[in-house]
């Protein structure tokens, strides 16, 4: 006898047991993906799922996160090993995860793999720019011009600087960051 599947607004289907679940997972470039597991399904096997779609084989580095019900901003790191529905229902707001960088080497050679180094990156810029990561003013023109170099490439002679004041490169307010941007200009044009 065929089963229908049928999403309903609670995001899991309707397999006649409800033995299946669908989370979302926000990745560090901000896309959302789903994943639909089994209700026995571990947190490391959604990892396993997200570093399949990332094509990311250092997954040790890695893990999930979602936000605790007892306070908004608490963050609790999914336990691998036990099952995932279990540890969301039980601690999670709602059935989002985060993926982010859980453990972190003390110098990036150590990263075998481009993709990993690129997860690295998305991960610090995302804490400087969230105001996590404190970092002198030189310090962050510098960390906000080598961003530029890598999201844009290096820098031309012919290239407009223009398009800065609508990239974030800082979590500052807005009367210096007109001349923070300058900055960043000049030291975009040092990497060609």
């Amino acid at each position: 006898m065929p089963f229908r599947l049928m999403l309903r607004r609670t995001r899991r289907y309707n397999v006649l047991s409800k033995n299946y679940f669908v989370t979302r997972i926000r990745l560090l470039d901000n896309n959302v993906i789903e994943c639909t597991l089994s209700v026995e399904s571990t947190g490391q096997e959604c990892l396993e799922a997200v570093a399949q779609r990332l094509e990311l084989r250092e997954t040790h580095y890695f893990g999930l996160w979602f936000q605790g019900k007892a306070q908004p901003q608490s963050q609790r790191w999914v336990e691998l090993e036990k099952p995932l529905k279990k540890q969301l229902d039980k601690f999670g707001n709602e059935p989002l995860l985060f993926f982010g960088v859980m453990f972190y080497v003390p110098n990036v050679s150590r990263l075998e793999q481009e993709v990993t180094r690129y997860q690295y990156y998305l991960q610090v810029k995302k804490e400087v720019l969230d105001g996590r990561l404190h970092c002198t003013v030189e310090q962050g023109i510098r960390l906000a011009g080598l961003a530029v170099q890598a999201d844009f490439g290096d820098f031309t002679q012919f290239l407009s600087q223009d398009f800065l004041r609508e990239y974030v490169l800082f979590p500052v307010v807005n009367e210096v960051l007109e001349e923070w941007t300058q900055k960043v200009a000049e030291e975009h044009k040092s990497h060609w």
